[in-house]
């Protein structure tokens, strides 16, 4: 089995795993160009003293604005380039396009995104109206093709769904995303609404969590892929403005992979496999939410994430059960395993084959990211919470929060 896992280290057998190969080398190099340029101006400021507090923190926000510019300007261009490689491949046969589930949802995830900018653009009453009408109406048309798309029967006659897989994907369905949102209001208390700071970062947030899917690492043999910390934008988001804020924009981040990605046989595993385990990565707020290790930032990020994969492993382990588990006996035969011709062992196995790497890369990043005090304080700015800062923000770090709530007001 591990003989079949993909790798993107020096993979150039076509265009669109030359381009991979190429990304994830890009991506490497942009992480350690940044914690070589932090480290070397921290080492600066301390031996020269040349920065005061004031100073510092404006010289800490033009930094970071830098390296946010090239993160986005990057993310761009992956999310450019990797489109077009799945267009030419859909052109020479190389992978398939359902024109009835990709452009309802390429229009539901364009309504979306123009929504956000004109929120962004103009917050008044009146275009949030317009755009939740637009989103809804996108919303609907999307369910509905794929409600006609599972009724033509290709869904069935392809996977091998019965009756009993239809009950078990909507029962798990409806209880996984009732469980999500109900630990989310219950964990997260602020009445705070999406403003314009907080629709930038859920922006930014998203397309650099969506440009990180495209930079894969391995691709496992039985399906899923372990990419270059792809979740931890979208848990850092959460972290910073709440699970509910957190789960509503991973539902969005959700439909965006559903775009990229669609392997959909049914309408409640469409929910399992993208809204619902994509919403769940807005639970790595939660610990921070109830106000647990409030000293420990990092012990709080690591338990919030660990939980948000677990829900995102419960959703993706269902509709592997229901809706893919005719693969198991395949797979059992392939590998010469007869345990996984047992569709709820094989489901499991295939949920941790990459899940779990993914948990660990993005535990070990944001270990070191958050290692960074000056990092540590500008969440602590940028943050919804009301609760009295530590002592690391330093006097101008306060200053400046209260400067940038003012411009935002």
């Amino acid at each position: 089995m591990l003989e079949d896992i993909k790798y993107y280290f020096a993979n150039f057998d076509d265009a669109t795993n030359a381009c991979r190969t190429i990304a994830l080398w890009i991506t490497v190099a942009l992480v350690v160009a940044f914690i070589a340029s932090k480290l070397y101006v921290a080492i600066y400021v301390k031996a020269t003293g040349k920065y005061d507090g004031g100073e510092l923190a404006k010289f800490n926000k033009l930094f970071n604005g830098a390296w946010i510019t090239v993160a986005l300007t990057a993310a761009v261009c992956y999310i450019i380039t990797f489109s077009t490689c799945y267009f030419v491949d859909v052109a020479h046969d190389e992978d398939v396009l359902v024109p009835i589930l990709f452009y309802p949802l390429l229009v539901l995830a364009i309504a979306i995104v123009a929504s956000a900018i004109a929120i962004f653009v103009k917050p008044v009453k009146l275009t949030k109206i317009v755009s939740a009408a637009a989103i809804g109406g996108a919303f609907i048309a999307a369910l509905v093709c794929l409600i006609v798309y599972y009724t033509s029967g290709d869904a069935i006659e392809n996977n091998g769904t019965d009756v009993f897989s239809n009950l078990g994907l909507y029962l798990s369905a409806v209880f996984v995303a009732a469980a999500i949102v109900v630990l989310a209001f219950f964990v997260d208390r602020t009445k705070r609404p999406f403003d314009t700071r907080t629709i930038t970062f859920a922006a930014i947030c998203v397309a650099l969590s969506f440009a990180l899917s495209y930079v894969r690492i391995f691709k496992m043999p039985m399906g899923g892929s372990i990419t270059f910390a792809s979740m931890l934008p979208l848990m850092l988001f959460a972290f910073m403005f709440g699970s509910r804020k957190g789960v509503f924009v991973g539902l969005i981040y959700g439909i965006l992979q559903a775009v990229q990605d669609p392997m959909i046989i049914h309408p409640a595993q469409f929910a399992l496999d993208y809204a619902v385990a994509f919403a769940a990565i807005g639970l790595t707020g939660c610990i921070r939410d109830l106000g647990l290790y409030k000293n420990n930032m990092r012990a709080q990020f690591a338990l919030g994430a660990a939980i948000a994969c677990l829900f995102r492993f419960i959703s993706h382990y269902f509709a592997g059960v229901f809706a893919f588990g005719v693969w198991s006996g395949y797979y059992a035969g392939v590998y010469n395993m007869p345990a996984l011709a047992n569709e709820y062992f094989y489901s499991f196995v295939y949920q941790c084959m990459y899940l779990i790497p993914e948990l660990l890369i993005v535990l070990v990043v944001s270990v070191l990211v958050l290692s960074s005090k000056s990092f540590r304080r500008q969440i602590e700015i940028y943050s919804d919470r009301k609760e009295v800062k530590s002592e690391e923000i330093t006097e101008s770090a306060k200053t400046e929060e209260v400067g940038e709530q003012t411009s935002i007001e």
